[in-house]
C-alpha cells in the first residue's frame, strides 16, 4: 500500500509538468497589438487582436499579463458577421507587479482584449512603456500606433517602418516579427503635444437618425395645438360660468333681505301721518320727510 501511495506521488509530479508544458507551448499564429494614445481618455487605449494556430486543440485557455495599474474593459471574441461578441475569461487577478486574466480559446477566430494603461506626462511629454512577457511563441507578431492630435514631436523605439493613414489618423506601423515563446518584445513611444486635445472626446447620446415632427413618440406642437386650445377654451366657459351664477347669486340674496321689513310694515295696516303737518309717512320713518316732527306710531 506504501509502495502504491508512493507510485502516484511520482505519477502527479509527472502530469503537472506536462500540463503545464502543453500550455507553454501553445502557438499564437498572429497577434497585432494597436496602441491609441489619448483617444477618448488622458491615457493609453491597448487592443490586443490575436489568433491561435491551427494545430491547437481546442478548448484551450490561455493567460495574459498587464500592468498592475491598466483597466481591462474588454475581452471577445469576432463572430460570423464581423462583430465581437464578449467571451469567457477569468480575472484580472493581481500577481505580483502585474495582474493576469485568463481567455478560454473554444474556437479557431480571432480574439480581442482591451485595457487603459496610464501614460507618463512631464509638462508637454507624454512617455509610455510596453512588453510583452513571452508566454507563448507568436510566429507574426506587430504593432500599430496611432498618432494622437496636434503632436509637435514623436519618437518609437524600436523605430517604425511605415506610416499608413485612416479615419484622417496617421498609423506607424512597427513590422512583422517573429518571437520564440520566452522571448519578450518591449516598445517606448516618446511625444509631445500642443494641447490636451483628445482624438475622439466623449460626447453626450446622440440620436441614431434626424429628429423631426414625424419621428415615433415624439410630440409635436402642431398635432397638439387644437387640443390644448380645445381644452383651454373649455376651462374659460365653466370659469365664466361659475363667476356669473356666484356674481348673480349675491345681488338676490339682498334683494329679498332688504325689503323684508317694509313688507311687514305694510302688511301691518298702520298708515301713518305727520301731526305738524299732515304729511303722510313712508313705512319706516321715524321722522317728517316735510317738517321733520318726530312721528307718532314711532313713539307708541
Amino acid at each position: 500500500m506504501r509502495k502504491l501511495f508512493l507510485i502516484l506521488i511520482v505519477g502527479l509530479m509527472f502530469a503537472f509538468p506536462t500540463f503545464a508544458s502543453a500550455q507553454d507551448n501553445t502557438t499564437i499564429s498572429n497577434m497585432t497589438v494597436q496602441f491609441w494614445p489619448e483617444y477618448d481618455q488622458p491615457s493609453m487605449l491597448v487592443i490586443a487582436d490575436f489568433q491561435v494556430s491551427t494545430a491547437t486543440e481546442l478548448p484551450v485557455d490561455l493567460t495574459f499579463r498587464i500592468p498592475q495599474e491598466a483597466n481591462l474593459i474588454a475581452v471577445a471574441s469576432l463572430t460570423g458577421d464581423g462583430n465581437f461578441l464578449n467571451t469567457v475569461f477569468e480575472g484580472p487577478t493581481k500577481e505580483g507587479e502585474w495582474q493576469i486574466f485568463t481567455i478560454t480559446i473554444s474556437q479557431n477566430s480571432v480574439y480581442r482584449f482591451e485595457y487603459y494603461q496610464p501614460l507618463t506626462f512631464n509638462g508637454d511629454q507624454r512617455i509610455f512603456s510596453y512588453l510583452w512577457n513571452g508566454a507563448y511563441a507568436v510566429e507574426a507578431f506587430n504593432v500599430l500606433v496611432m498618432e494622437p492630435r496636434d503632436v509637435t514631436s514623436f519618437s518609437m523605439d524600436p523605430a517604425y517602418e511605415s506610416i499608413s493613414q485612416e479615419n484622417g489618423s496617421n498609423y506607424y506601423n512597427g513590422g512583422i516579427v517573429q518571437l520564440a515563446s520566452g522571448e519578450q518584445f518591449a516598445l517606448t513611444l516618446n511625444y509631445a503635444k500642443s494641447t490636451d486635445a483628445l482624438v475622439a472626446p466623449p460626447q453626450g447620446i446622440q440620436p441614431s437618425a434626424p429628429v423631426d415632427e414625424n419621428t415615433p413618440g415624439r410630440v409635436s406642437l402642431n398635432n397638439s395645438l387644437p387640443y390644448i386650445i380645445g381644452g383651454l377654451g373649455i376651462v374659460m366657459i365653466v370659469g365664466g360660468i361659475a363667476y356669473y351664477w356666484r356674481a348673480g347669486r349675491k345681488p338676490g340674496g339682498k334683494s329679498r333681505n332688504r325689503p323684508h321689513a317694509h313688507v311687514e310694515n305694510e302688511d301691518s295696516g298702520e298708515e301713518a301721518y305727520c301731526p305738524q303737518c299732515g304729511t303722510r309717512a313712508r313705512p319706516g320713518d321715524r321722522f317728517c320727510r316735510v317738517c321733520g316732527a318726530r312721528l307718532r306710531h314711532q313713539e307708541e
